[in-house]
């Protein structure tokens, strides 16, 4: 017998990602990979760039998840400033955050691993967004108009709700009247009422797919994710890392973060793969995202959000590791942001005080954190004395997870293969189950320029094969 590799592609995700699964000569499965077809280099061609611009830039690396982009630079460059923006700057940028959170968790539950969830009865290649409508008219209607609210908070301050462009070191340019605050907040308390709604219809067919492929991709990994105190946290904090049992290996801030975590180039992908320095890559795996979140908090400082996480660690023993527990752990995730959002838009600091403070440019260096909905995302710059940007370093969610998310398809295949003999329609549909309980964003992944490598690739690929152009 000779190897054989079995090929999926596209999976319905964010992006054009195939999977491979390779069986050794036995019939019997050898690895599982996720490759990451889309070529980026945003880290390249930022380099030169004037570092006011940073996050604008970042803010065009994806259309779904562009505000934790955005963010995350300008906390780098003020930290390589030394600058302290006014506090309400900071909790109107949190606001921006956590609407992001909202519009970007409801998508995926519906949207992407929604099918899987709610059309579980269904074959898979009949389940879409036509089905789900047909069958779910109301809940598809709600959650289009749920996005829509959230995305409106998000325009309101970034002007725009997919790439914004009001951040700026030093501050957020715009700022928010008390009569659009009452307003927002008014449609918060709406949409908070429609999530926890949706969550009536959504978590207990999330706990029957969970019972219904129960140990698909399981894992036993630490996790990484942000934490305030002891409690779930978007924007400021610590990075947190927790092994497989919950105990804390350690906490850092964000310069620390080569200390903690390292990156690897791949050569079956246009992505980096993370890694724990402490365990390098072949070592003690990590994994960010909701579930994350969870096991890194002990709590959430909302009443509903905290709730449901006292719940979920309560079910799988006080930390969670099974893979499709993350569509469980987002919508906890998910009500939190909400939840956060109406905080903030009752807290009278919105509307009150600076939104800038002035900054003197200098030559710096500096690393700015924050949770992204699929996770920790860490940006990384060094500038000259003119403000231009020699190196860029962007470690996104989906980096941090790829790891995991072949070890996870690994496992899929492994109990679904032996001795060659293996249904491809359930394969796939397990497969697929798997790679979106990960949500991961191939936008932001993209990004296979290394900093202190001396060669870089891009293969070409035409009719007679490939050619590899240096």
């Amino acid at each position: 017998m000779q190897t054989r590799q079995i090929e999926f592609k596209p999976m319905r995700i964010e992006g054009a990602m195939k999977v491979s699964v390779h069986l050794d000569a036995q019939g019997n499965v050898a690895g599982a990979h996720a490759h990451v077809l889309e070529f980026r280099g945003f880290e390249a061609f930022m380099r030169g760039r004037h570092v006011t611009k940073a996050a604008l830039l970042t803010s065009r690396i994806c259309g779904v998840c562009p505000i934790p982009h955005h963010l995350a630079s300008l906390k780098a460059v003020e930290a390589g400033l030394g600058i302290e923006i006014p506090e309400t700057a900071r909790l109107l940028r949190e606001l921006m955050l956590a609407a992001a959170h909202v519009a970007d968790h409801i998508l995926h539950l519906t949207v992407l691993a929604g099918p899987d969830i709610l059309l579980a009865d269904m074959p898979p290649e009949q389940r879409g967004l036509p089905a789900l409508i047909e069958r779910y008219p109301g809940v598809v209607k709600d959650v289009l108009a749920a996005r829509k609210a959230a995305q409106t908070i998000v325009s309101a301050l970034g002007t725009q709700g997919i790439h914004p462009t009001t951040g700026v070191p030093g501050g957020i340019t715009q700022g928010l009247s008390e009569p659009a605050r009452a307003h927002l907040l008014e449609q918060a308390r709406k949409l908070k009422e429609k999530i926890l709604e949706l969550g009536g219809v959504l978590v207990p067919q999330i706990e029957q797919s969970i019972r219904a492929n129960d140990g698909l991709g399981r894992l036993s990994t630490c996790f990484m994710g942000l934490v305030k105190g002891d409690a779930l946290e978007l924007y400021d904090g610590l990075a947190r890392v927790v092994d497989p049992q919950g105990c804390t290996l350690a906490e850092f801030q964000p310069a620390q973060y080569l200390e903690h975590v390292g990156e690897k180039v791949l050569d079956r992908s246009y992505a980096k793969a993370a890694y724990l320095c402490s365990s390098e890559p072949a070592g003690e795996m990590v994994r960010v995202g909701p579930i994350a979140q969870i096991n890194v908090a002990k709590s959430a400082p909302t009443e509903h959000a905290n709730t449901f996480l006292q719940d979920l660690k309560g079910r799988f023993g006080g930390v969670v590791q099974e893979t499709l527990a993350l569509n469980h752990a987002r919508y906890v995730a998910l009500v939190y942001a909400i939840e956060r959002v109406e905080q903030l838009l009752t807290d009278e600091r919105v509307t009150k005080g600076d939104t800038l403070t002035p900054v003197q440019y200098r030559a710096g260096e500096g690393v700015g954190i924050v949770e992204a909905p699929r996770g920790l995302l860490i940006h990384h710059f060094r500038w000259d004395d003119q403000g231009l940007i020699t190196m860029a370093n962007i470690i996104a969610p989906t980096t941090v997870n790829s790891y995991a998310i072949d070890s996870s398809l690994e496992a899929v295949a492994q109990r679904s293969i032996s001795a060659g003999k293996v249904d491809e329609q359930q394969l796939e549909h397990e497969l697929g189950l798997t790679v979106r309980a990960y949500d991961p964003c191939l936008s932001c992944a993209t990004h296979v320029y290394a900093p202190d490598a001396d060669e870089h690739w891009v293969e070409i690929i035409d009719a007679q094969g490939y050619k590899r152009w240096i």
